[in-house]
């Protein structure tokens, strides 16, 4: 009988993973090298690539919990294994549309805080009562104060396009944040994570000595699955895959290769599986788009839709280190926004200009991004076409231009441009996400020496512009 595996999908508890058997991709070797060598950190990763299980994992270490590592690498690098207060805040647990519910949500972190540690504070705002809680923390127990902000972006994604409550929920967070810095005699280590870096809205500005690790090389695997990782610790796994499709164990490295991996996170380093999507497989024996069908969050939609972004802008483009790791809240470039939501990645760098080129990461984003702003371009027919894809096509195919047009105006003919402010740029992105859904190659804002065509679509005997 084969062996049961048990793959932690939904699990973000590092010690319920260790205690209860389920599969674990040991991190603790690069953890270890993390917390002896910075004290101050910022890492920025997609949803649902493990970011806290690290937080959970490095709250577990800085407790002492040493059984839990015992099988591990920190097990051989670690001696002293002491105990610390450690304040863990999770941000992702509320919607935030308003101020209130946000420093209700840290309120009730802060009092767990107090119960557990047997603190109290009756400052008036949250920051103050933060920074008290920190020097109450070390001055009772002497030893220095760990802090672990999970999602600490959150609140502002929430209200990224209500430029008043964005600006107070803002606001809050920056005092709540600058405690970190003016308490730095109290603390022993302090780490952020979260999906964007609001850098250039300065949320940052009451702590900046964060050191951001996001595009560092040396850190590139520290959440998802290398894939010396996915190798090493999924053989079996591949193997029961293997044999419950039907398919031989080469095939399915491959499927899983081209399905999930391609993740890059520093301008070098080995490619980086999706954990989420892999885990999921595994536990179903099935492969399906299974991180962007948990959730496409609704911030990106309304990003594309109500910007003027041209869609020719993704695979390929190009920007910076700077570029790459800031946003703001009124993101002239979607770009880096795509990039650190997990929709784009790292293909290749140049040394030379400093730019890294970045792509779709693999089939199983490509396909579910497409298909995504497919529902939400053409609303009117609930996401399906009254089209058929077929035909249309094969129209393309043998050289039928004008029967394809007319396909594509039964398309448009419901669709309403009221509210557009760019009424050229909207229907372009429309005109191209529909050759995508279609499998054609297509290419948007081409420009040549007689000048700029909207659109190309490209196929083996015909080009279409």
């Amino acid at each position: 009988m084969a062996q049961s595996l048990k793959y932690p999908v939904g699990i973000q508890t590092f010690s319920e993973i260790i205690k209860e058997g389920y599969i674990y991709i040991d991190k603790t070797k690069l953890i270890y090298e993390l917390v002896t060598e910075k004290k101050y950190v910022f890492l920025s990763r997609p949803r649902r690539f493990g970011k806290s299980l690290l937080m959970s994992t490095l709250e577990s270490y800085f407790k002492g919990e040493k059984d839990l590592f015992s099988h591990l690498e920190i097990s051989r690098l670690e001696k002293d294994w002491s105990t610390y207060p450690v304040f863990r805040f999770d941000l992702s647990q509320e919607n935030f549309m308003n101020t209130d519910r946000l420093i209700w949500l840290i309120s009730r972190q802060l009092s767990r805080i107090e119960k557990s540690y047997g603190l109290k504070s009756n400052a008036p705002t949250i920051g103050l009562r933060f920074s008290d809680l920190i020097e109450q923390a070390y001055e009772k127990i002497g030893k220095k104060v760990v802090i672990l902000i999970d999602e600490y972006d959150k609140p502002m994604l929430d209200c990224l396009h209500e430029e008043e409550l964005h600006d107070k929920i803002k606001a809050e967070l920056r005092g709540f944040y600058s405690c970190i810095k003016g308490n730095d005699q109290y603390i022993k280590f302090a780490m952020l994570t979260g999906i964007t870096k609001f850098g250039k809205v300065s949320v940052f500005s009451g702590i900046n000595n964060l050191k951001d690790i996001s595009l560092l090389p040396r850190y590139n695997a520290i959440c998802g699955i290398s894939e010396t990782e996915f190798h090493r610790d999924f053989q079996l796994s591949v193997d029961q895959f293997a044999n419950v499709n039907g398919i031989t164990p080469d095939d399915t490295w491959s499927k899983f290769k081209e399905m999930y991996d391609g993740y890059h996170f520093s301008s070098k380093n080995e490619d980086i599986y999706n954990p989420f999507s892999v885990l999921n497989a595994f536990q179903d024996n099935e492969l399906k788009s299974y991180w962007y069908g948990s959730g496409s969050p609704s911030y990106l939609i309304r990003l594309i839709k109500t910007n003027t972004f041209s869609l020719d802008v993704l695979e390929g483009a190009q920007r910076n280190e700077l570029e790459l790791s800031d946003i703001s809240n009124t993101l002239s470039d979607i770009v880096p926004f795509l990039y650190q939501s997990g929709y784009l990645t790292i293909k290749d760098y140049n040394p030379d200009t400093e730019e890294y080129t970045l792509g779709f990461p693999n089939k199983e984003v490509y396909k579910a991004f497409w298909e995504s702003l497919y529902k939400n371009f053409f609303r009117g027919y609930g996401g399906r076409s009254p089209l058929s894809i077929r035909d249309s096509v094969k129209d393309l195919m043998e050289g039928r231009p004008d029967n394809y047009m007319i396909r594509m105006q039964s398309l448009f003919a419901d669709t309403d441009s009221t509210h557009e402010r760019n009424k050229e740029i909207h229907f372009q992105n429309m005109m191209a996400i529909a050759a995508k859904m279609m499998g054609l190659a297509v290419r948007t804002e081409v420009h040549s020496s007689k000048g700029r065509c909207d659109m190309q679509i490209l196929t083996p005997n015909y080009i279409y512009i």
